[in-house]
Order: structure tokens, then sequence, then C-alpha cells
């Protein structure tokens, strides 16, 4: 195993899966200290120690086993000159020796070999053992002596914990990072490092607790941007505290000072303290950030990171839930968005592994709230505080506007479009910087992962086409920078209301699209979301689509196109019908009880079938043709 702690505990993840899907056995590895700042060789000798001595190691090997995975505690130790101390150690050499009997496989630097996949195929295992990568006995006591003297500082006894990258070790990696020369843009490194209590206040991290700060090792007093970010935090009333103050150095706290804390044990302690702390805030570009928070969103746990943009390490364990926000009103009920939604939902929970929250708007005794619930969709009541102002206004030029929309029909449904405008102010989304939104006419193909949406991310908030590449967009799916939403959110709403035009928008469009398409124009035009995330079905089929939109015809459209070619949406059922609407039928069938698409999805197969036919039958008549002209021309010879 090599580099620092966060990587190794990603080795160990990664060895773990390797030997499952393998059917071996895990020999438990020898860990190499390393603080993560430097090289841990010198004068020749690489310095190990045993797991057991960072971890708690009855405690991982029960609870691997209980799971049915197979564990060797016995290492090769024939290369020892001393406790820790290895000589040009090799385990290659060393397993072969000790294992000559058996036939092994080993593989150093696990952390970004094992495939991608692996990890989603065995996603429980992996936290199972995140869980079970307990610190040693010894270490169990600094910690719980630390977290108590934490604890004391706040009336409420918590404490949040920032991981700040602000050394010059790691300007240098960012730097050595984003110039890597392989067409992908890497842009959120060091991003708001000296404006880091900025972005925590948008975030809404809590004021009133102890903030415990950590380092890297190099990151000195003197550096110049740990300064700023340090006077920054302070400037937003943040509590800063070290570990000096935690361990007694300081004489911050109420309680004996610890014991001095070798190098060894830093990270793991470090680790735990950001794991069972309230709130947790990293930089994403950091391994051990990305770690931690990885596990706190797993358990529900509060994580942001302040950098902004993706998580890289997504890329290689692609196990970070993308939040999906949706809405549902009464006025849908027992309606075909009814079955849409449900389709929609069975998806983002199945295939695009995301966690889906509903802004619901209707009775919480009936079947669609049952029914979310055992989904595992997290149930938002919101009551927005502009519904009583936004009804009156959609009331001034109602008629004239219902000829571009349904919608303004009725203030409830005036207000069941707009309540997404609220998305950022709400307290579920506080800790991330993208949340997805769509309408209910959607379903996902494939895992949706923030790493896959490429960068640059929006600046405030990112659209699709409505139907021709053309600005405005379409606001059916959409891709929200959270904190930008969330600071702009009170002027948006202010805006919405002071324009009196009975919530049309020439140019722009109708409702909440027209008004996010204007009022963000500078911030979203010429930037639309790629199209595998806002694919047509009367567009052609797209393999690498990613989320299928049912923009204009549903379903239920089509198979009365096909029925009797009677369609409301123009001539879209017959555009759908030469492009990729069968295709994407096929998919969408399996995620619904609805008959429609079932039945849709047989004229889909009749049709294919007699194309088929008819193609074998016009190329039997040219082959018989052909038949015909050669002998025709023997008999005339």
């Amino acid at each position: 195993m090599c580099e620092g702690f966060a990587h190794q505990r990603a080795d160990i993840l990664a060895g773990l899966v390797l030997a499952v899907e393998l059917n071996r056995t895990l020999v438990l590895p020898r860990l190499l200290l390393d603080d993560g700042s430097s090289a841990a060789s010198t004068d020749g000798f690489v310095e190990l120690i045993d797991f057991g001595e960072i971890y708690d190691e009855q405690v991982f090997v029960k609870a691997m086993r209980a799971r049915g995975v197979r564990i060797a505690v016995r290492r090769p130790l024939e290369h020892d000159v001393g406790p820790g101390r290895v000589v040009n150690f090799n385990s290659v050499q060393a397993l072969a020796h000790f294992y000559a009997s058996k036939q092994h496989l080993s593989v150093d630097c696990l952390a970004f070999r094992a495939l991608a996949d692996l990890f989603v195929k065995h996603e429980d295992l992996v936290f199972a053992a995140l869980h079970a990568l307990q610190p040693s006995q010894p270490l169990q006591i600094i910690l719980g002596s630390a977290m108590e003297q934490l604890r004391s500082m706040s009336e409420t006894g918590t404490y949040n914990v920032l991981h700040l990258k602000s050394g010059d070790e790691w300007l240098a990696h960012c730097s050595q990072w984003e110039s890597i020369d392989d067409g992908i843009v890497r842009d959120n490194c060091s991003n708001n490092t000296a404006r880091v209590g900025n972005q925590m206040r948008l975030h809404r991290v809590n004021r009133q607790v102890p903030l415990l700060v950590f380092f890297d090792a190099t990151d000195t007093n003197s550096n110049s941007l740990r300064r700023q970010a340090i006077q920054n935090l302070r400037e937003h009333n943040y509590k800063v505290i070290s570990w000096n103050d935690v361990s007694g150095t300081n004489d911050v706290g109420t309680l004996s000072p610890l014991p001095p804390l070798p190098v060894k044990d830093t990270a793991l302690i470090n680790y735990h303290l950001a794991l069972r702390c309230e709130q947790f805030v990293g930089n994403s570009v950091s391994f051990f950030s990305a770690l931690l928070i990885m596990e706190r969103w797993r358990t529900g746990n509060f994580a942001m990171y302040y950098n902004g943009g993706n998580i890289p390490m997504e890329s290689f364990m692609p196990l970070y839930r993308m939040p999906w926000v949706f809405t549902y009103n009464d006025w849908s009920a027992g309606t075909e968005y009814d079955f849409m939604v449900k389709a929609a939902v069975v998806s983002a929970v199945e295939v695009a592994r995301m966690k889906p929250y509903c802004m619901y708007s209707g009775n919480t005794s009936g079947d669609m709230y049952k029914w979310f619930v055992s989904k595992g969709v997290v149930i938002i009541q919101h009551a927005p505080a502009w519904r009583d102002a936004l009804i009156k206004e959609a009331a001034r030029n109602k008629e004239q506007n219902m000829a571009h929309s349904h919608l303004y029909k009725t203030g409830g449904t005036v207000v069941g479009t707009f309540q997404r405008i609220d998305i950022p102010i709400l307290r579920q989304f506080d800790q991330y910087n993208y949340v997805l939104f769509t309408d209910c006419d959607v379903f996902f193909r494939k895992q949706m992962k923030l790493i896959d949406w490429g960068t640059p991310l929006p600046i405030a908030v990112g659209m699709g086409f409505e139907g021709q590449d053309m600005f405005p967009y379409n606001a059916g799916i959409m891709l929200m920078n959270m904190p930008y939403m969330r600071q702009t959110n009170q002027k948006f709403v202010t805006w919405i209301l002071s324009q009196k035009n009975g919530l049309y928008y020439p140019g722009y469009g109708p409702l909440d699209q027209g008004a996010l398409n204007q009022y963000y124009e500078k911030e979203i035009i010429g930037r639309p979301i790629n199209k595998d995330f806002n694919a047509m079905m009367f567009h052609p089929f797209r393999a690498s689509a990613r989320i299928v939109h049912m923009n204009g015809p549903k379903p239920n459209h089509y198979l009365e196109w096909m029925e009797d070619e009677n369609c409301a949406f123009g001539g879209l059922c017959l555009l759908g019908s030469s492009n990729g609407m069968c295709q994407y039928i096929a998919e969408y069938e399996r995620f619904t009880t609805w008959d429609a698409p079932a039945r849709l999805h047989d004229f889909c197969v009749s049709r294919q079938m007699l194309s088929l036919k008819n193609a074998s039958g016009a190329l039997a008549r040219k082959q018989v043709k052909e038949q015909h002209a050669v002998m025709a021309k023997t008999q005339t010879k």
C-alpha cells in the first residue's frame, strides 16, 4: 500500500472488492508510514506498521467474515530486521515464499486499479468495510478524549470540522494536476480557499459551535493563503480552533492535555474526528476530503466542499448518490402523470442510483404519498412565502396567457410549476453544490454522476434545448448551482413579482421557465446542457443518452397516433415514430405498469416485423428479376 492515509484506506477497499470478485482470500496488508507530505523512505529503509496498530483488526475481520469474505491475518515477516523496520521489502517475493504452496495475486497501489463498476457492484460491502475500519483500542482512547474536549467547548455538545488545503505543496499539486494534457478540464482544485467562510455561509454551516480546522503538515502559519482563509472565517464569526486547542497545548480546553500524537496516528484521528462531527467541510479534489464526503453522505450526515465543481474521485469510486428532486401536486393525481412519475422514480433509483427528493403538495394519506415513501423518496412539504402574491399576479392576464400554457388555468397549477424556484433555499440541500431537477416525464438510462456532466459546470442553472437548438431553453431538466442560486434567490423572487406581466415573459416563454431564462440569461445563454442529459423521443436515438425527456407527446399520445393517426402535438408524433421513440419506449416499458407504453411497444414491434417482411419481399423480388435477366441473356446467346 502506498501514499498517505486516505489512499491506503482506498487501497484496502480496492483489495477487498478484487478479492471478493476473484474469489480470493484477502491478506491484510502492512501499512506504509506516511504523513502524506513526503516520501516515507530514508536511507534505503521503508517503515511499515501492522494493520492492527492502526485499526481494530478483530472488528474488521469479524465484520468481513460475517459477509462471507475470507481473510488471512498472518503476514510474511521473513525480511523483518526489527519492529516495524523492513530492508528492501519486496511484497511479491515475500508472499511468493510465504504462500509457496498457494496460488496468489499481488497488486501494489490498488486505489485506482480496481474497476469503478466493481465498487458499484459491491457497494454494501464497501461501506460495511469502511464502518469496520475502526481505530485500534489505544487510538480509540485518544479519539474519545479529543471528542470529549471538543464537545466541552460548545453549549450544544457538538463541533464542526474544516479540512483546509492551502499549503505550498497542495498548490504545486494543483498546478500539476490541472495541467494534465488529456482533454479534461480541471478547474476546481483550490477555488474559494481565501473566501472559504463565504462559501460556508452560503451552505449555512453553523457558526455557533467550534470549528476544528485541519491543515497539511507543511502548511505553516506564514502561508499567506492560509492566513487569508482564517481571517475570512473569523470575519464570518466562525469559532476557529486547531488541534493544539483540542490537545491542551494552548490551554483552551477544560480537560487534561492529550498525550502526544505519533505521526502515524494523526491522519486517522483527524479522519475520525471529521467522520463524527456535526458538519464537515472539505476540498473535493483532496482524497482525504472526498472519502469523508462519501462516507458521510452514505450515513445521511452533512458534508460539503468549499471549492465547488465536482468530486474527481467519483470517476474511480462512483458511490456518491446525486440528489434529484421532482415535484408532485394533487392536480395531476389520477392522470398519466402518476404513471410517469413512478417510472421516473423507479429508473432513478434502480438505474441512475440517485437520491430522490419530492417537493410534495397533496394528501399525505394517499396512495401516491405511500408509494413514494416505499421507494425511499424523501418527502419535502414546502409552503412558498410568495404563494399568494404569485396567484394574484397570475390572474392579471390569465385569459390571454392561457394560449401559451394550460398551466395558467388555476392558481394551484401556477404555484405547482413555480415551486421549483425554491429548491435552492430548501434546507435539505444545504450541503450540495449541484442538484438535479427534472419534470416527471423523464426516465434515466445510466448511472447519474456529476463527474459525467463535464466542465465547466453551470454558473447558475444548466438547461437544455426545447426542441430546436436555440435559446431560450427548457426548464424540464435543470442542473442547479446551489450556492449561486441560493445567493440570488430572494432577488429573483422579488424581480418575478415586480414585472407585472401576468407571469408571461415575451421572447423567453411562460411561467417560471420564462422567468429563469430572462433573469439568468447572461449566466446560461450559450451554455446548454449536453443533449445526453436531455434526449428527446422525437429526435434520433442516442445510445449515449442518460436522461430521456418526453417533452411534448407522452406515450399515450404516441399510442393514439399509432392507432388512428390522431396526435395532440401535431407532427411531433410522426417525427418520433420516425426517429428514436420506438427504441426508447422499449427501454421505458420495464419501469412502469402503465399499459400505454406496453401497447405502444407492441405497435413498434409489429411495424418493425412488417418492415422486415416488406424488405425481405422486395429483396426476393429483386433476386427473381436478376435471375430472369440472367436466363434471358443466356437464351439470347
